[in-house]
């Protein structure tokens, strides 16, 4: 069976190293690193198309000509599509949806993406729990039309709960592999389970991990530059004092920073005089 965490934990893992590469990985590449986790060809299919989206979305990016109607198609769907299936037809929610202020990125490859799921197809709610029924019997062909069908529900997820729009791609991936993750979870689990609340659970629960850990990331950015900023200011003060530059320790002292702290950041202020000359 296959062991989430450890598939978890590989997918980031590559795909740092595919975003840090300096020339594009090759499928059997990023297969290989998988190698031990015998993985069937359905699994395989998904894990090369979460992994690559990004760089095929950075190759759209500089294709300036290509799909010029997509984004005005997109904004059509935008406006009707995934508001009534996923407002369910409800006049009221549709107008409180459109009184919220969007967090959509207005990117042409994000368009694009929009256009895309927007062409998926939307199954009934008898049709839907077939489905769930044969995933949890162990039909592995149905993992794929359930995970289509979940791409607008996905994106619904990421819009309730991403506050900006920066990160919002990241937000939707991190949700989609969540979603994956669990269809291959339940599959075959032979239990009574509510699949639409097991799916639904898991994939906001990525989300609210991507979005806690990219504010935790802006938070600890603004820390440091406070924290650089003091260091800077006592160095000034204790050079004035004394007539010589201070130690480590004696900036310990005046910053209540630790040492290993202020070693960190020194070198960083190192590396910033050293720019500047």
């Amino acid at each position: 069976m296959l062991d989430q965490s450890v598939f978890t934990e590989t997918i980031h893992e590559v795909a740092e190293i595919i975003r840090t590469s300096a020339t594009p990985l090759s499928k059997e590449e990023i297969l290989s690193y998988f190698k031990e986790m015998e993985l069937n060809e359905q699994q395989e299919n998904m894990v090369l198309e979460f992994l690559l989206t990004p760089h095929e979305e950075e190759e759209a990016e500089e294709e300036t000509e290509e799909a010029e109607g997509g984004e005005q198609e997109a904004a059509d769907w935008q406006e009707t599509s995934d508001a009534s299936v996923l407002a369910q037809n409800d006049p009221g929610k549709k107008e409180e949806k459109n009184a919220e202020p969007d967090v959509l990125p207005e990117t042409k490859v994000f368009q694009m993406y929009l256009e895309e799921i927007s062409s998926l197809p939307v199954y009934s709610g008898k049709k839907q729990e077939e489905m769930y029924q044969k995933l949890l019997a162990g039909d592995e062909s149905v993992i794929n039309p359930i995970s289509d069908s979940w791409m607008i529900k996905v994106l619904e997820t990421a819009r309730k709960l991403a506050v900006t729009s920066e990160g919002f791609e990241d937000v939707i991936q991190e949700g989609n592999m969540a979603l994956f993750l669990k269809l291959t979870e339940l599959c075959g689990c032979e239990e009574k389970t509510d699949v639409e609340a097991e799916l639904q659970g898991a994939v906001e629960t990525a989300m609210k991990s991507s979005i806690l850990a990219e504010e935790g990331e802006d938070e600890d950015e603004k820390a440091m530059v406070g924290k650089l900023a003091l260091v800077n200011e006592a160095k000034k003060y204790l050079a004035e004092e004394n007539g010589r530059e201070a130690t480590v320790q004696e900036l310990a002292a005046y910053t209540q920073l630790t040492e290993e702290e202020l070693s960190d950041i020194l070198l960083l202020i190192q590396k910033a005089d050293q720019k500047d000359k």
